[in-house]
Formats: C-alpha cells, sequence, structure tokens
C-alpha cells in the first residue's frame, strides 16, 4: 500500500500544473469592486454651497476660534472637475495672518474661504 500511494504522490507532483496567477484573480477581483464602490460613493456625496461670508465675518469667527481653541468647519470656494464643493476642511486653527490661515497644518488664504463655522 505504502508504494502504491507513493507512487501516486510522485505521479501527482509530475504531473500537477499550478493555476499561478488565476487562482489569485478572485481576490483581486474582490479587492478592486470594493475599491471602486467606495470611489462611487465618495463621487456620490454632493457639498451643498454654503451662505458665502464677508472676509471681515470670516476673519472674526477664526479669530474666536482661535483665542478660544475651538474647532471650525472651513468651505472653500474652490469646486473639484464635476463644479462639485469640496468636503469641509474641519479642525483648529493653528495660527493665523492677515491673508492667511492655518487649520490643522493646512495653510489656507482668506480669499479662498466661502464659509466658516465654529463646531
Amino acid at each position: 500500500m505504502t508504494r502504491e500511494f507513493d507512487k501516486r504522490v510522485d505521479d501527482f507532483f509530475r504531473t500537477y500544473q499550478d493555476r499561478g496567477m488565476k487562482k489569485w484573480q478572485g481576490f483581486m477581483l474582490s479587492d478592486f469592486t470594493s475599491k471602486v464602490g467606495k470611489i462611487d460613493k465618495e463621487r456620490a456625496q454632493v457639498y451643498e454651497k454654503k451662505k458665502p461670508m464677508s472676509l471681515e465675518s470670516i476673519s472674526e469667527i477664526l479669530m474666536i476660534a482661535y483665542a478660544n481653541h475651538r474647532s471650525v468647519s472651513v468651505q472653500l470656494k474652490q469646486v473639484d472637475n464635476d463644479d462639485k464643493f469640496l468636503p469641509d476642511i474641519v479642525g483648529t486653527v493653528d495660527g493665523y495672518q492677515v491673508d492667511h490661515v492655518v487649520i490643522s497644518g493646512e495653510w489656507i488664504e482668506l480669499e479662498d474661504i466661502n464659509n466658516v463655522e465654529i463646531d
């Protein structure tokens, strides 16, 4: 029985053909599909345009948030390729200059801000 078993094992490994990458395609396809689904959800997300604010109002709110260590939500005037507003920048005001503000390490020109709210 051992010889017959050994012969079968030898024959199996001698004639075995590995499918190579074919066996991994199912895994890669599922990863790709989930990633595409995630991107589609992000693209479907619509951010409504908030009420535009004056530069003075924006500066005042940012100064209050900076002085009180409060978190802010900033909507920029910029839109993406599909003319949709970008997600709000949320964070604390780390620094403030005449024409720039630093929110969570990101430099933003005051002229680019459409709306700002204290969270």
